[in-house]
């Protein structure tokens, strides 16, 4: 872990490093409140948005103006960023005496702002002012900077820092400068700690800081910097604790880093020049992908020794999954290519001797998912990181798991040998087949049954899928490109003919020509299961369809019938008598993901105006998005409604790689 921790070091100074004239504009200004974290927890447990950094475990809101205006300063919770368990209602809320009278908020100007990679909020009086900034420094610290600014005659000023918690689920106990909260359930450790001398009591369920009287003259500013850290019970402080000390002692140059890390960011992902970006609008969208995938990001902690990325943090905890991982790194790898690898490696860290990897991993390893793995996009996914970075040693680190993975997919999910696969599970059950598919609930596996391999932790589904095998055909010419830069010519030969043999296989079997789509097909009979979904465009993403059946599959996808809806590109025909569009799931609600395939392959066939139309017609249609609502789970194809789960990961690597394919 704690080679991990240093290399997370080497990348922050990395992107840290003095930015060009040639680098897009960049003025954090612009970029204001993307996301409303103007919100604060009612209970124990309660789902709100939240902003978090640097893989830490736990993050804050804004409070809401209104509920909140006779408080100076202050946050929203912390809230652990799993199963959004709350430490109390708010933290870092102050009381200010001037000359021995307090201050009134109801007397001062007051301003709550987000930025990207920082809460800061301000409290103007007359002649004395109080801002606080609140960033992330490592994988379980946050440290807050409350400055005291004067600009009128010299003052003697006095200040506390006051929090609450919830006192069935915490245990508090007051140490040096400092206060230790354990939870009784979470089994986590809170430790809010201040950088300089000050006096922690207790009063019912508050915990205060207070510091001494001091003097400050005109044109001075008094900081007092104080840090909160989350932490497992098996953590090692120790690793943290340096880095959190050393951030604490220099809160200016602390902060500056910061913004100089969230600017490199935006700088790599306006770097690919999207026309798009020419509209302040999609820029703002843009940062709040890459926001939603960096609130998402967990470091290492118990069983899970790679930084990951949660799917959301509302609804989705403890463990990252392994679909959700590829497409996050994917898009990850354009604005910072290490915390991409970091999550492919913490999916691989887990693969079998047979080379199949876990649906999904834990943070307790005993609740890793063995009884299905997800659709075959890592080493799509390697090949985005190496075009973003050209770092070979990494192509090299995950060339043979890659290859295992490849292959475990033909040992045993491909029941007659013919060299097209289906899903299926490890323990026989036609929901884990379901769930490996991703599309837990499609209409396409209504009729399914399973099958008995001879290995008997290999089933399949009675169908071959389209979507699968279109994977598999562009994982074999990655695999090609990843061989032949590794000089391996007889392998690159050799994924070469596959790929060609496979592509063949998809035009023939797969297609209807009556139809004009591509479908899954009967495992014996080859019996089209003539359902349209997005499986069926997968295959003019992997650039395996003519174009003649591309052309055909274009017209489906365009037409307002079928999928061209309010929000475009569903999971299901709006015509089907299933469609079930609010509450279906896979059964017609638009998941992002899908949509990116859809128009990304028709970008492939040089269908560059149907692309762009549905691209504005889905970003401008579907809830929020360019709005400071979350981005979704998934959208409901006739309304646009916003379905599920906030802060959804995958949705946003897809937006942002939607606009990344923009041409005009």
């Amino acid at each position: 872990m704690t080679n991990t921790i240093i290399a997370c070091c080497l990348s922050v100074i990395l992107m840290t490093s003095c930015l060009n004239k040639s680098e897009p504009e960049y003025k954090p200004d612009d970029y204001t409140n993307i996301l409303d974290l103007s919100n604060a927890p009612d209970s124990y447990r309660d789902d709100i948005n939240l902003f978090s950094d640097m893989g830490a475990w736990h993050g804050f809101a804004l409070l809401p103006n209104f509920e909140y205006s006779n408080t100076i300063g202050g946050f929203a919770g912390p809230a652990l960023m799993f199963r959004n368990y709350t430490l109390g209602e708010k933290t870092m809320c102050v009381n200010l005496f001037v000359n021995n009278v307090e201050l009134e908020s109801e007397d001062a100007k007051v301003e709550r702002t987000f930025y990207p990679g920082k809460l800061y909020q301000t409290f103007k009086w007359k002649d004395i002012s109080l801002s606080q900034t609140l960033i992330f420094v490592n994988g379980r610290s946050s440290i807050v900077t409350t400055t005291v600014s004067n600009k009128g005659d010299n003052k003697n000023i006095s200040l506390q820092l006051y929090g609450n918690y919830h006192k069935a689920y915490y245990v508090p106990a007051k140490e040096e400068n400092s206060f230790v909260i354990k939870g009784v359930k979470n089994k986590m450790r809170f430790e809010i700690t201040s950088a300089t001398k000050s006096t922690p009591s207790l009063i019912d369920s508050t915990y205060i800081l207070s510091f001494d009287k001091t003097q400050i003259n005109k044109g001075e500013e008094i900081k007092y910097v104080v840090a909160t850290s989350a932490f497992f019970e098996d953590d090692d402080k120790e690793q943290y604790l340096k880095s959190t000390l050393k951030a604490m002692s220099e809160p200016d140059k602390t902060i500056l880093e910061n913004e100089q890390r969230w600017q490199k960011y935006a700088i790599n992902v306006f770097n690919h020049q999207s026309p798009l970006f020419n509209d302040l609008s999609y820029k703002r969208l843009a940062m709040k992908c890459a926001i939603t995938l960096l609130t998402n990001w967990r470091s290492p902690a118990q069983d899970i020794h790679y930084n990951g990325g949660y799917p959301s943090y509302s609804g989705f905890s403890g463990g990252f999954w392994s679909w959700d991982s590829w497409k996050h790194s994917a898009a990850i790898a354009s604005f910072d290519p290490f915390l991409a690898k970091e999550q492919i490696r913490v999916l691989f860290d887990y693969q079998f001797e047979n080379g199949m990897i876990p649906d999904f991993v834990s943070r307790n390893k005993k609740y890793n998912n063995h009884r299905d793995t997800k659709p075959p996009l890592a080493t799509w996914a390697v090949g985005k990181i190496y075009d973003a970075d050209k770092d070979l040693a990494f192509v090299e680190e995950m060339y043979s798991k890659l290859v295992s993975y490849h292959q475990w997919w033909y040992k045993d999910r491909d029941f007659d040998k013919d060299g097209l696969c289906e899903y299926g599970s490890t323990d026989g059950t036609l929901i884990a087949a379901m769930w490996e598919s991703g599309m837990d609930n499609a209409v396409r596996f209504d009729d399914a049954k399973m099958l008995k391999s001879t290995n008997p932790l290999a089933w399949s589904i009675d169908q071959e899928s389209v979507d699968l095998n279109a994977y598999l055909y562009d994982e074999k010419l990655e695999l090609e490109r990843f061989a032949r830069l590794l000089n391996k010519e007889d392998d690159a030969q050799r994924f070469k003919a596959e790929a060609e043999s496979l592509a063949l296989k998809i035009k023939k079997l797969m297609f209807d020509e009556a139809e004009g789509y591509f479908f899954d097909v009967n495992i014996d009979s080859h019996k089209k299961v003539a359902v349209l979904g997005p499986e069926g465009w997968t295959p003019l993403w992997a650039n395996t369809a003519s174009k003649h059946q591309a052309e055909q599959v274009k017209n489906r996808m365009m037409d307002s019938s079928v999928f061209n809806s309010t929000v475009p590109l569903g999971t299901l025909d709006i015509s089907h008598q299933k469609l079930d569009a609010a509450k279906g799931y896979w059964r017609g609600p638009v998941w992002l993901d899908q949509s990116y395939f859809g128009i990304k392959g028709l970008y492939n066939y040089g269908y560059r105006k149907e692309a762009n139309e549905l691209t504005v017609k889905l970003l401008s249609n579907a809830e929020g998005l360019m709005g400071n609502k979350p981005i979704y789970e998934n959208y409901n194809p006739l309304t646009g409604e916003a379905l599920n789960s906030p802060h959804f990961g995958w949705s946003a690597a897809s937006v942002l790689m939607m606009m990344y394919e923009w041409q005009e």
